[in-house]
């Protein structure tokens, strides 16, 4: 994987989707496979260093049994559909590596039943964590925790 001054920077490595296929897009993004514990199949995330908080697509939070949470935190975010109600959780995920090693983390979600988009990953409470790099041209994406 990616080093830094000779020390490890990322455990793995995966390739990502220009788009999403229930979730098409008109220009390319980066669509990332990770696995929630409770969930039997493997999902696609959008990273979105932009977005205040990681998303989950409202499909995946039903499963979780996270909408309408009781120890959630409510709250409103601003997004592409408008303002939304919802709560912030704390979802384990794993960033799976086609790589190297897949990562488990606990992050930040916002779960509404009102969004009608994918599952993103956002900046507060997730990315602000991880070292992340890219190879574009390749289709690459790297990631891992700061030792």
């Amino acid at each position: 994987m990616l080093t830094l001054q000779g020390d490890s920077f990322t455990c793995g490595r995966s390739r990502f989707a220009d788009q999403h296929p229930k979730f098409p897009e008109p220009t390319a993004k980066i669509f990332v496979k990770i696995k929630f514990p409770e969930v039997k199949r493997l999902g696609i995330a959008q990273v979105d260093t932009g977005a205040a908080y990681s998303i989950l697509e409202t499909e995946i939070a039903l499963a979780l049994g996270l909408l309408d949470h009781p120890g959630g935190l409510r709250t409103r975010v601003s997004t592409r559909f408008g303002t939304l109600s919802g709560e912030l959780v704390w979802v384990p995920l794993t960033l799976i590596a086609d790589e190297g090693s897949s990562l488990t983390l606990v992050g930040t979600f916002f779960g509404s039943r009102d969004w009608r988009g994918g599952t993103f990953l956002g900046y507060t409470g997730l990315l602000d964590r991880l070292r992340i790099a890219l190879d574009a041209p390749a289709n690459l994406f790297y990631f891992g925790e700061e030792d």
